[in-house]
């Protein structure tokens, strides 16, 4: 379906099962299977898990400059500058560092996640957040920047629940998670002892 008017996608491996609505600019991405991404996405150099729903207006992973030195412009640390023209022949500054972002991550509206941000299994990010931090699996954060504000479930029931990682099932195991799918212990106590 890549061929829709506003869907670029380049140099990426997306899932079969993974979905990706236009307009939206993909480059460098990995977008695991059961995934999808909203209208009016810009991604780049990103890797991104199974069953992962991203809202509309998202961006990532657009480079980083450098604050702390005479001048934030690439045309003094990369050797490419602006179009090819710059003041150095070395590349002295790290300008990219890839995203993760993990497995059932519910990404809201209007989001930006900064490069080299790593994003945990289970994460929710509420729309409109900045996110400059790596992000512990289950937390859910929100705010610019983004800051803890909660966690979806107790400690244990995150150990638990990471340890079974339901998301790599098999299509057909997995259609026993509809069971248990409000009943998160239950859920547990059903899958743990297998």
């Amino acid at each position: 379906d890549f061929g829709k008017i506003g869907l670029n996608v380049d140099n990426s491996k997306i899932s079969v099962t993974s979905r990706i609505s236009a307009p939206a600019d993909i480059l460098d991405v990995i977008l695991d299977s059961h995934s999808y991404i909203s209208k009016n996405s810009t991604i780049s150099l990103t890797e991104i898990g199974r069953f992962t729903s991203i809202g509309p207006n998202f961006m990532c992973g657009f480079g980083i400059h450098p604050i702390h030195s005479v001048s934030s412009s690439p045309m003094f640390y990369s050797k490419d500058g602006i179009k090819k023209f710059s003041f150095t022949n070395d590349d002295s500054f790290e300008m990219r560092k890839k995203i993760t972002i993990g497995n059932d991550v519910f990404i809201g509206s209007n989001v930006t996640i900064i490069d080299g941000v790593v994003v945990g299994d289970g994460a929710v990010i509420g729309a409109g957040a900045v996110v400059t931090k790596n992000i512990p699996p289950y937390a859910i954060v929100a705010g610019v920047p983004a800051k803890i504000i909660k966690y979806r479930f107790e400690k244990d029931v995150i150990d638990a629940l990471q340890i079974i990682q339901w998301w790599n099932w098999s299509d057909d195991k997995l259609k026993n998670v509809t069971k248990d799918f409000y009943d998160v212990n239950l859920f547990i106590e059903n899958n743990l002892r297998k």
